[in-house]
Parts: C-alpha cells; structure tokens; sequence
C-alpha cells in the first residue's frame, strides 16, 4: 500500500503535499504527512526533481574551506533559506588551472537545484548559471566585477582597507606596508583601498603593496619580505596592513619570530582574531548581513525572474584592538 492509498487521497495530492506547495489544505496536508511518517517515507530528492522537474533544494557553495569568513557567511545564509522552508545543501567549489571543478556543479544541475549561492571569489559566473540552467545564482563576498552579469552581495573592500590606513595614522605611523594584492578582485579593491587613503594622507612615498593571498603561510613569508627588506631600522616599516585575518595572524607570527614590535591589523572580523593573545584590530565586514542579504536576493531572484541585476554593498566597520596600539 503507497502514501495516497493509505491517506485516501490522490497520488497528485501528496506530490503536492511533498513539495510543500501551498495549494493544498491544511487538513489535507496533515492527513498525508501524518501516513509519511507513519510508513517511514523518506523523501529522494533526485528522484522528486527528475519527476516534476524542480527542485525545493538550494545549493550553497563555499569557495575557500580555510577562511573561517566564510562558513559565517554560510551559515547566516542558511538560516533564512532554511526558515523558507527550501533544503539547503552545502559543498566547497574549487578553481583548478582549467576553471572551475565542475563536478560538484553536475551534482547540482542533476539535482535541478532551484537556485545557488556562492561564497567567496570564484573566476567565472558562467559555469554557475549554466548548473542551474541560467536561473537564479547569487554571489556573496567576492569582488566588484560581477555586477554587470549576475547578482551580488559583498562588502566594501576599498572603504574598509581606507579605514584601517585612518586608524594607523591616527595612531603615528606613515611607512604602513600592505601585505595583500593576491586573490582576485577582492585583493585588488583592498590594495585600491590602501592605496587611496595614503594619498590622500599624502604619503604617496610609503605605498608599498607585498603580494600575499588570504592564507596564514601567505602573510607569514610577505611579512618576513617587508620586515628584511629594508638596509635601516628607520626605513623598516612601522605596520603592516594585511588582506585578511589569517594573512595577519601569519604575520604576526613573522613578527615575533624576529623580535619585532609591528602593528598589524587584518580583515574579516574572524573569531580567532578576538582571542586575548592576539587582540588583532580588524575590518568587520558585517558577515551575518552578507550572508542574509545574500539569501534573500537568492529567494527573490527564484520567485521573481527579473531583467536587471542587483548589486548590494555592506558597509564594514573598524573594529579596533591591541594589536595596532603599539606606541612608537
């Protein structure tokens, strides 16, 4: 005996009632689940979007496993477009030297998904619209050049690192080394950002930018770089700038190792960052926004297949610790 025989309804009925449509009496829809539960009914996603042809299921894709950022991201995301009643699926895409991988995109587009969110930068948008067959995709936390061609979340990168350049000179320093420059076009917009502000500051002279990405090895070899490189003590640099958070904890630890007393300041607001030990003056980014923001730009675009392109920008926030209060 199957569902709709047992609940003595139709088989389009309880179809119905699995894909949570709102087509169906409240009556009715408890008769049904009620029987689902009973004869321990699992539900098969693949088979339920191959059958009707979409999909409740929402992908979300994280772009970099090793920044905490982004997991906060995700996870405010996922509340919202859980509360929405869709299933939430989570996997971590990666770029090779040929794009994007695309296995997990062929999971998603054999799932149908109804929409996806991806975190983080990714080379491409195209790979991502074709795995939901051009619907809705909404990008979060990567840099500014997808706005013409998809929808996008993100922070402003180039204010935030302009901030973080204010707070140390308010603090005395002039020769601030940004460590950064690396990974795509959210390290571009924050070396923009650096780069602005000691201009206007007039200290056209410091800028200097040592490449690094937004991994702690990464922070750690380009702060060893800026702290030798200079011939003189007067001509070494005073702080260091970095991309993110975990670039400064890698530098940081540099830092240490040499006996040099540095500011140093990072970006992103992670956990960690806030630990006693390291006490490190950051950019918040307003994470749990992006990620809200985020999903429900997803939610719209899926119910609402609308012609122009949205672009949010979330204004971040100097969060100042001990970290970039050395006195010179």
């Amino acid at each position: 005996m199957d569902v709709a025989e047992r609940a003595g309804v139709s088989k389009s009925l309880v179809s119905l009632v699995l894909r949570d449509s709102p087509r169906v009496s409240d009556e009715r829809r408890q008769r049904v689940l009620k029987v689902v539960q009973e004869m321990g009914y699992e539900l098969n996603l693949a088979a339920r979007s191959l059958a009707t042809r979409e999909s409740g299921t929402i992908g979300v894709l994280v772009s970099d496993l090793h920044n905490p950022w982004a997991f906060d991201v995700a996870d405010a995301a996922r509340t919202v477009l859980e509360e929405s009643g869709h299933t939430v699926l989570f996997s971590a895409v990666t770029a090779t030297g040929r794009g994007v991988d695309q296995s997990i995109l062929q999971a998603f587009r054999d799932l149908r998904v109804a929409g996806l969110l991806v975190v983080g930068t990714v080379p491409d948008t195209a790979p991502f619209s074709r795995a939901v067959g051009g619907g809705a995709v909404v990008f979060v936390g990567g840099g500014p050049d997808y706005i013409d061609t998809a929808d996008v979340v993100r922070s402003d990168d180039a204010l935030g690192m302009a901030m973080v350049v204010d707070h140390l000179i308010t603090q005395g320093h002039e020769n601030i080394v940004h460590l950064g420059g690396l990974g795509g076009s959210v390290g571009r917009a924050r070396v923009d950002g650096y780069s602005a502000a000691m201009e206007e500051h007039g200290l056209d002279r410091h800028i200097q930018v040592v490449d690094a990405d937004f991994f702690q090895e990464s922070g750690y070899v380009a702060a060893q770089r800026a702290l030798t490189s200079s011939r003189s003590r007067s001509q070494r640099p005073t702080a260091l700038a970095c991309i993110n958070d975990l670039a400064a904890i890698g530098a940081m630890t540099a830092a240490d190792e040499r006996g040099v007393e540095v500011a140093i300041t990072g970006y992103d607001n992670i956990a960690l960052g806030a630990m006693p030990r390291l006490g490190l003056t950051t950019v918040d980014p307003d994470s749990s926004t992006i990620g809200v923001l985020g999903a429900n730009t997803l939610l719209g675009r899926i119910n609402d297949d609308g012609d122009s392109f949205v672009h949010h920008t979330v204004t971040p926030q100097l969060v100042v610790r001990t970290s970039s209060l050395l006195g010179l």
